[in-house]
């Protein structure tokens, strides 16, 4: 499932690119955003279908192996322990990802190079070889080559980041988050699931699912009242000096204080502290946590800003 960090940088991104167009309509931004969010879906469906092609691969050059004029022992009866893995059987088997897949015609089909130079990096990995050599095999080790595979062969695979790149701009700065979600998911399964079990879902709950929509909302239609309160708070400031994204970091976490009474405020000025560290400058960071604890202050004062239940906590 999405985190908020995730919507907020879906957000993020498509208010800036709103605030810098003049023609692109609020309308069209939260199109764009709830497309993007979407995309992200995509991406966790597609990867975890990455992980059924390796082991086909596995399984075809099992196969070639075996027709072999002069095969060797080896070829003739080969250690199938990763091609007949629990989790990949249960992935295979999963309905609810046969079905998404189907539906949004996610394949593979065109990356044959990407699909063989993994397994070949896998095969020649040290935790893949003390796998596929211990004689006891439980889910739990199955689960582990599973996941290590993940966080060894995908996670920092360049030629993977370029091939969904080209196929998806939504894609290459989703990568290791999908990436965070399937782990979570081989983490929650169990040896005996049924095929119908379900797959994480987009949104943790119905609160999460109109978080990015109400958040860019609540910054469009106050832009022009936020800007004069960071004004306010930043006339110390040269103008030139203000990195136009800091200011676009600031507008969101005021609609953010604002608009989510359930959120409190130490988190809301964390996350945005956090973005800054990688979508703004070196000095950043400090900035935002100085403005925001001014601003918000400020908001409380005047009761824009009110906190209850969860946002109550400090």
């Amino acid at each position: 499932m999405v985190s908020r960090r995730l919507l907020r940088i879906k957000v993020l991104k498509s208010f800036f690119s709103y605030l810098k167009s003049e023609s692109t309509s609020p309308t069209n931004v939260e199109k764009e955003v709830a497309f993007s969010i979407q995309k992200t879906y995509d991406l966790y469906h597609y990867l975890l279908l990455l992980l059924l092609e390796i082991a086909d691969f596995a399984q075809q050059r099992i196969d070639l192996n075996k027709q072999k004029f002069l095969a060797t022992e080896e070829e003739k009866n080969p250690n199938t322990k990763f091609v007949d893995n629990k989790v990949i059987t249960l992935l295979r088997e999963n309905e609810a990802l046969k079905k998404y897949v189907q539906r949004s015609k996610l394949s593979w089909i065109n990356s044959p190079e990407l699909i063989k130079q993994i397994y070949n990096q896998l095969v020649a990995s040290e935790y893949y070889k003390q796998y596929m050599s211990e004689p006891s095999r439980t889910f739990d080790q199955d689960k582990r080559l599973i996941i290590d595979i993940i966080l060894n062969e995908l996670e920092d695979c360049q030629e993977l980041y370029d091939i969904l790149e080209e196929q998806s701009i939504f894609w290459v700065d989703d990568v290791e988050f999908a990436l965070s979600m399937i782990v979570k998911t081989i983490r929650l399964f169990k040896a005996n699931q049924p095929k119908y079990t379900e797959l994480l879902p987009l949104y943790k709950n119905d609160d999460d699912q109109s978080f990015a929509i109400r958040l860019l909302r609540r910054a469009m239609n106050e832009h022009k009242n936020y800007i004069p309160l960071i004004e306010q708070y930043t006339k110390n400031w040269e103008v030139e000096r203000i990195a136009f994204m800091d200011s676009v970091l600031l507008e969101l976490a005021i609609a953010e204080s604002i608009e989510f009474p359930n959120i409190p405020i130490k988190v809301t000025i964390d996350e945005y502290i956090e973005l800054s560290k990688y979508f703004s400058t070196l000095n950043s960071a400090t900035f935002i946590n100085g403005m925001l604890d001014k601003i918000i202050q400020h908001l409380i004062k005047e009761s824009k800003v009110v906190k209850s239940g969860r946002g109550l906590v400090s």
